[in-house]
């Protein structure tokens, strides 16, 4: 496997071919202006670098997941299966398909793995690849996402099931607490995580529902007249709900959307009472009026919707706004 080289150890293995540091920063420079700006230093020195015949990858072996490190390519790792995520479909301008993930861990850490080829996704599909089975992955690489590292496959990827003569001890899982950070609407950017907006809903939709396996409440979809669970196969379903507001600070507004509990916890009642409106739409009505002006608290996380071209959030927990806070806040 390799692994690219820091810009630090570039230079060093260049001064090996008898250049001065002087000489290479003014190398860099060159590159760059031939380049006119379209490149990095570290960029310019790689280019130096395979000019003179220098080698700027290492060979890092096969690792432990806790080794990855952002840029690795051609990775190899063996670990368990800690929990598996319901597989998302995408729509852009240029493609479209489905996106599936999971967690997987050893005795060094845990990492999330991204699989984007339809095969791969359908062994998450099927219920191959679940909770507590021992991976081992190969050709894989690893990328940045938001501060977190994460492993991602494609076609000439290798997922094995089991593999022989591996064994994992006891995983190691980050219990990582998030820290909730809050932000104004204007300045909200779409790979922001983990933050807190505060405002008031100045318009709000009627909620919609979407059909869920009644054993263990995730989406279900429908094949032959007959809806499907990708654990549970043809099943009986319930419903929930997402929630569609405009909420607004004074700096901007943002659509926000929220599912399921949370969904029932920005309209003040319980998740049974919410779904009694699917069936009774016109009691949305006089509750409406009584949301519309309310202050609220919501974490979550920036999103592109992509089919309109708009910033929007995801929200994860919501509360009605407490004033005494933000004053306890601004006391600090």
């Amino acid at each position: 496997m390799l692994f690219g080289l820091t810009y630090e150890e570039i230079i060093d293995k260049i001064k090996e071919k008898g250049l001065e540091q002087g000489e290479i920063e003014r190398k860099i420079k060159e590159k760059m202006s031939q380049l006119s700006g379209l490149i990095s230093k570290e960029g310019a020195a790689q280019i130096i670098a395979n000019e003179l015949g220098i080698k700027i990858f290492r060979e890092v072996g096969k690792i432990k997941i806790g080794e990855v490190r952002a840029g690795m390519r051609d990775i190899e790792i063996d670990g368990k299966v800690v929990n598996v995520y319901d597989v998302r479909e995408f729509k852009t301008e240029k493609r479209q398909g489905k996106v599936a993930s999971f967690m997987m861990a050893d005795e060094t850490g845990q990492m999330r793995i991204v699989l984007w080829d339809e095969g791969q996704i359908k062994r998450v599909e099927t219920n191959e690849i679940k909770e507590g089975v021992i991976l081992k992955i190969k050709n894989t690489y690893c990328r940045n996402n938001n501060g977190f590292k994460e492993i991602h496959l494609n076609a000439r990827s290798e997922i094995i099931l089991n593999p022989p003569n591996v064994e994992i001890g006891e995983v190691k899982t980050n219990n990582v607490v998030f820290e909730f950070k809050p932000k104004k609407i204007s300045e909200l950017n779409e790979n922001d995580r983990n933050v807190i907006l505060r405002g008031t809903i100045v318009q709000l939709f009627d909620p919609r529902f979407y059909e869920v396996c009644g054993q263990c409440g995730k989406r279900v979809v429908m094949e032959n007249g007959n809806f499907k669970c990708v654990d549970h196969g043809e099943v009986n379903v319930n419903y929930a709900a997402v929630l569609n507001f405009f909420l607004d600070d004074g700096t901007e507004n943002i659509r926000v959307v929220c599912f399921r509990n949370v969904a029932a916890d920005v309209l003040g009642i319980s998740e049974e009472e919410l779904g009694k409106l699917k069936d009774s739409p016109q009691d949305f009505e006089n509750l409406k009026n009584n949301i519309l002006g309310k202050q609220l608290e919501v974490s979550g996380r920036g999103t592109m919707n992509e089919m309109f071209n708009r910033l929007e959030f995801i929200g994860n927990n919501a509360e009605e706004l407490k004033p005494e806070k933000i004053l306890e806040e601004n006391d600090v």
